[in-house]
Parts: C-alpha cells; sequence; structure tokens
C-alpha cells in the first residue's frame, strides 16, 4: 500500500516550491508580459474598431446628407427645366398663333385684292357688254370716253344698290 513518509512529504513540498520559484522567476514573468501586451493590443485593437465606427457612422452621416441633397439638387433641376420647357412651350405656341393670324390677314388681304381686281375685271365686262347692247339697241357706236363713263356711273350705282 502506500506508505506516507515525512521526508518525502517535506522532500516533496521542498521541490515544489524550488520549481515554483524558478518558473515564477523564468517563465511566469514572460508569460504575464505577453498576457499583458496581448491585453494591451485587443484594448487598442478595440479602440482602434470604435474609432473606425464612429469615422464609418460620421461619413456614413455626411453621405446620406450629401445624397438628400443631391437629390433636392436633381428635382431642383428637372422643375427647373420643366419651367424652361414650358415656357418654350408657351413661347412657340404664342409664335405660332402670331403666324396664323399673319398669314390669316396676308390671306384675307390677298383674297380681298383677288375680289376687287375679280370685280374690276367684271365691271370692265359688263361695262363692255354693257355698251355693245346699247349700241347694237341705238345701232350706232359707243367707242367714246363719255359713253364709257357714263356705264361706270351706272354700273357703280348699281353696285351700291345691291
Amino acid at each position: 500500500m502506500l506508505e506516507f513518509q515525512l521526508s518525502t512529504i517535506v522532500f516533496t513540498i521542498i521541490n515544489l516550491l524550488v520549481l515554483f520559484l524558478i518558473l515564477r522567476k523564468l517563465l511566469f514573468g514572460r508569460v504575464n508580459a505577453v498576457l499583458e501586451q496581448r491585453a494591451a493590443l485587443v484594448k487598442s485593437e478595440i479602440a482602434s474598431a470604435e474609432d473606425s465606427n464612429r469615422q464609418a457612422e460620421e461619413l456614413k452621416t455626411q453621405y446620406e446628407s450629401k445624397l438628400t441633397d443631391a437629390r433636392h439638387e436633381a428635382a431642383k433641376i428637372v422643375a427647373d427645366a420643366q419651367n424652361r420647357a414650358q415656357r418654350v412651350y408657351e413661347g412657340k405656341m404664342a409664335e405660332a398663333e402670331t403666324d396664323a393670324k399673319r398669314l390669316r390677314s396676308e390671306a384675307e388681304a390677298q383674297i380681298a385684292s383677288e375680289r376687287e381686281a375679280m370685280l374690276r375685271g367684271t365691271r370692265n365686262e359688263v361695262a363692255s357688254l354693257a355698251l355693245l347692247a346699247a349700241a347694237k339697241v341705238a345701232q350706232r357706236s359707243m367707242d367714246n370716253a363719255d359713253d364709257k363713263a357714263l356705264v361706270d356711273t351706272f354700273l357703280s350705282e348699281v353696285g351700291e344698290k345691291v
């Protein structure tokens, strides 16, 4: 069985203490230094990550603000373009109306002048026919200017009555 001897126990305790002191002197100091370096590195990485997150949030806020401003600017540009297009449209419509009125008045003037020319031509033709008919009735020639003036006066009086 197991026998416990006091000398073995004392030597084992002394060995453990010496081993502990040696390990503490050589190993634990280095391990603690490495652990402290690791802890410092982790703390600095956490701080760096927090700074990066904060900066990322600030940039995100700035970008969202710029994006909102850009959308407002785009909406303003579109509204301005629509307003300009409306003004151009209205200008073109007014110009087209002016052109249409001008063309209509020119056409009316041309029609009136053609009507007058036709009436003059018709009057002259009727005057010639009236002179011819009167000559036939009177059995004489009516070529002089007085006869033509008489017929013109007659036609103008008839034209006024009609």
